[in-house]
């Protein structure tokens, strides 16, 4: 086949190969090249452990929504007695996963000592400086950026992920991020239960009727014994499956990752130097 002017015609597999071939001195320089950048690069970085928990929707006895809406006065009592559902649903489970990493619960996480100090340690490299974590906005950007959650399957499930230099501190980080977020759920459940036995009570004292004041004395019991519950030591939104626990070797750097990975980059960059530098001869 004639070829035009300027066309090349592309290289077979035999040429290739002998390409390679008289390229394995520079492609072998290039991997020593690489596995120094690698130990450099290994050098450098700081040891990361990989802690993880495992949370689903806390199990509750809890017999009404405590997030639900007050009922309005304008409907009927023995109405609203017969449309409260009879489980919690999964409104607390999906507001902890999506404000766990917010401001509010940074802001909570700020008036920690301990948990800011261990963060002040979280570094990639060595000659990186520690994050500036001075408002719980920015403290809120960090956690976006560190804390990871990962679905398990189909299911509802969710796997809490936390990579730090202190094995022992992330694993107190998961812990202490569910605790605050969960607290942050309960405390503001209580306050609901508490804007509703104010009402009820309010409604409670202008109702004559008998049925009425029956109705609305089990909703006040009904109140007072979400209230009990919530006062108990035990998770509210998101409940522990799998406690927080890390690794007993680094996470990252892995040396059967960086090493490969170094070590070809180098061969390539190796070869294409190769190849620049014969066709500038030719």
């Amino acid at each position: 086949m004639t070829m035009t002017s300027g066309t090349q015609a592309e290289p077979t597999l035999a040429e290739l190969l002998d390409d390679v071939w008289r390229a394995r001195v520079v492609l072998l320089a290039g991997a020593v090249a690489g596995i120094v950048l690698a130990l450099v690069f290994m050098t450098i970085c700081v040891p990361q452990y990989r802690a993880t928990m495992l949370v689903a929707p806390a199990a509750s006895s809890i017999g009404a929504d405590v997030n639900a809406p007050l009922p309005d006065k304008s409907v009927s009592v023995t109405q609203t007695v017969r449309t409260v559902p009879e489980t919690i649903n999964f409104g607390n489970y999906t507001q902890f996963e999506h404000t766990l990493r917010e401001t509010s619960v940074a802001a909570a996480l700020l008036r920690q000592p301990e948990t800011m100090a261990g963060i002040s340690k979280a570094r990639r490299f060595i000659v990186g400086n520690a994050p500036s974590l001075e408002t719980a906005e920015d403290l809120a950007d960090y956690l976006r950026d560190h804390i990871s959650i990962e679905p398990v399957g189909t299911t509802s499930l969710r796997r809490l992920v936390y990579k730090h230099p202190d094995r022992q501190f992330a694993v107190h980080m998961l812990r202490a991020l569910h605790g605050v977020a969960d607290d942050l759920i309960r405390q503001e459940s209580r306050e609901r239960i508490r804007e509703r036995e104010d009402y009820l009570q309010e409604v409670l004292e202008s109702v004559d009727h008998p049925d009425h004041r029956r109705a609305l004395t089990m909703l006040l019991m009904e109140q007072e014994h979400l209230e009990m519950i919530l006062a108990m030591d035990e998770p509210f939104a998101a409940a522990i499956i799998e406690p927080p626990a890390a690794g007993t070797h680094p996470y990252w750097p892995r040396a059967a990752i960086v090493l490969p990975v170094f070590m070809l980059a180098g061969m390539m960059i190796g070869f294409v130097l190769h190849r620049v530098r014969r066709e500038a001869l030719q």
